[in-house]
Order: structure tokens, then sequence, then C-alpha cells
């Protein structure tokens, strides 16, 4: 089977990933602990939001946002990042013929290494999908990010592996992204003028 680049080509494959993405709230992270003895993943059931990286980067970057406690298992295994990691979401369901879903790899960035504008930006689209989250990423003043209760990460996807069996049995598409986080290393959280939607 071979994998997409995520071009303009590929747009109806990009919008069919981020809508599949739309439909759930609930993903199962994999990390693992890069320098330890014990190397075997590690799966965290989390709540996320999509988001769209396009309005900084002039390019399709899906991305997946998530709060957690950066003391937690999985907090420590990402730390401030960039950290490789994998993930999966399903819509469940007991007919086979229904089955969809997502299988994902990608790099997971705490958002308090971002430009201000930009980690307020993703925030606020957590706390759109997820309000009730509000308490747990009020900022403490005088507290770095790795020593607060919780934080919120952002997971670039790279690459995702679309299951849809309404298409058929076993249907499966390949889509790939480039690594976007060095791209915002020079960015002060403005969109570039020249961005635009891809997806």
């Amino acid at each position: 089977m071979r994998a997409s680049p995520a071009t303009s080509a590929n747009a109806p494959r990009v919008s069919a990933l981020m809508e599949l993405l739309g439909e759930r709230w609930v993903l199962t992270l994999a990390t693992n602990a890069r320098d330890a003895v014990d190397q075997a993943p590690y799966p965290t059931p989390l709540f996320y939001a999509s988001i769209d990286l396009t309005r900084w980067i002039a390019r399709p970057a899906p991305a997946l946002l998530f709060a957690s406690a950066p003391r937690s298992t999985h907090g420590r295994h990402i730390g401030a990042g960039p950290t490789l990691a994998g993930a999966a979401l399903y819509l469940e369901t007991e007919r086979v013929e229904e089955l969809r879903g997502v299988q994902l790899r990608g790099v997971i960035l705490r958002a308090d290494q971002l430009a201000a504008p930009i980690a307020d930006a993703l925030r606020s689209t957590y706390l759109a999908r997820h309000p009730v989250a509000a308490p747990l990423l009020a900022r403490q003043k005088n507290r770095p990010a790795d020593q607060s209760a919780h934080a919120l990460y952002a997971l670039a996807i790279t690459w995702a592996k679309i299951t849809d069996n309404r298409v058929r049995f076993g249907h499966h598409e390949i889509l790939q992204f480039p690594d976007p986080w060095a791209e915002f290393d020079d960015l002060d959280g403005e969109p570039p003028d020249e961005a635009s939607n891809n997806f």
C-alpha cells in the first residue's frame, strides 16, 4: 500500500481525515520511555480536540490537542518534546461493515514551547471542545509548566492510516505529513499573510 503525501491534490483525503478526527473526542496515546530499561509502549486514553495548523504554515498539518499531567507516566515520557508517539481512535460498532478509525504516528510538543499567541490559540481550541478542562489549564503563576498540575500538548500527525469498511472490508488509505514543529521556531504567533487553508 503506497502512502500519499499530503499535497493539494490529496485535499479530499486530508479533509476526510479531519472529518473523522472531528467525530470523536477520545484517543489512545502510546508513548515509551526513551532512556529506561523498560521500552514497552504505554497506552493512555485521553480527551482530545483536532486542529489544523495551516493558519501558521501554508500546508496541511493536522494535529490533536490534549491536556494531561506532566508528572504522569506518559507526561514524563513526553517531557517538553518534541517526542515521537503513536495513537489510535475508532468509531465503535458491532457491525464489521461499518467499522471506521485511524491509526496515527506523530510528534508531540508541549504547548508552552510555542510562541505565547500560538499556545493561547491551541488552548482556546481545546477548551472550545472540552470547556470542563478550563480549571485544569488555568495558568499558575510562578510555576513552570512541567511542575503544573496539567499542561496542554499538541500531537502533530506525520502518518495516518485510515480504515473505512463502509467502502469495502479492509479498505485503508495512508497519508503522510512532514513534521511541522521546526517551522514554528521563528514564528511570533501571527499567521503569515500567504497562509491558506489546504484542507
